[in-house]
């Protein structure tokens, strides 16, 4: 084990031994809302604590990337719209601001981030856009493939998916990426063998990634340039799948 993160390891397996019913997924993300809580970040810098405090800085922090996916996506305001793992919605804030009222979805492990990204975006723009926002569960999953979205996206999720879900994952993905012609874009991270480079990150081969979402077409992958990771080459990936 990585001596970087082998005490987050041991303090995780603990855990997991107390509640076996409680993901992974929520775990971290619940441990991240109670740093943030207690008025630290989720990095170094804290900007995601700033973000969420500041309209100016939450807007623009989300905003080159909504503008990049917004035309990855050809997206109109007419298009319905769904964000898997939507966190803050630095990012979807744009797409309700931007999509006409009741098209956008954001799904979550918990509630608590998207919350705070409800007090950002205010109650006047809740009120004319009506986004549904809502925690991963079955319930909430059976909404979001009624929901008949155009367009699905799971932005910095992939990487942080532990093995033991990630066919949860892909399946839930396929899933609402169900109408004829509907389009899912993901990032993640890519590397010639499966390899686990953080306490919370893992790449995989491109293969595994075209097998967990078969049933899809893939189109398009935007790939960044290599970076060494725990001794391997680990690349970023875009994906592209489409119905």
């Amino acid at each position: 084990m990585h001596k970087s993160y082998d005490q987050r390891e041991i303090r995780y397996q603990r855990f997991k031994r107390k509640n076996p019913g409680v993901s992974f997924a929520r775990y971290l993300t619940e441990r991240h809302f109670r740093n943030l809580s207690k008025g630290g970040g989720l990095n170094s810098s804290g900007a995601l604590a700033m973000a969420l405090h500041e309209p100016s800085a939450f807007w623009e922090s989300g905003r080159e990337h909504a503008s990049r996916l917004f035309e990855t996506m050809a997206l109109e305001p007419y298009h319905r719209v769904i964000e898997y793992g939507c966190g803050s919605l630095r990012i979807g804030g744009h797409f309700v601001r931007y999509l006409n009222r009741g098209c956008f979805m954001g799904l979550d492990v918990i509630s608590g981030f998207y919350e705070m990204g409800q007090t950002m975006l205010g109650p006047e723009l809740l009120r004319q856009k009506a986004p549904q926002l809502a925690i991963i569960e079955k319930a909430a999953l059976a909404n979001a493939e009624a929901f008949k979205a155009d367009r699905v996206y799971s932005n910095l999720v992939c990487v942080h998916v532990h093995p033991d879900e990630t066919q949860y994952y892909f399946e839930n993905l396929a899933r609402l990426t169900r109408e004829p012609g509907s389009q899912l874009i993901f990032n993640a991270e890519v590397s010639d063998k499966p390899l686990r480079f953080e306490f919370n990150c893992w790449a995989w081969p491109l293969e595994f990634y075209e097998a967990a979402l078969k049933e899809l077409k893939l189109v398009r992958t935007h790939v960044g340039r290599p970076r060494i990771k725990s001794g391997c080459d680990v690349q970023s990936v875009e994906f592209e799948f489409h119905r």
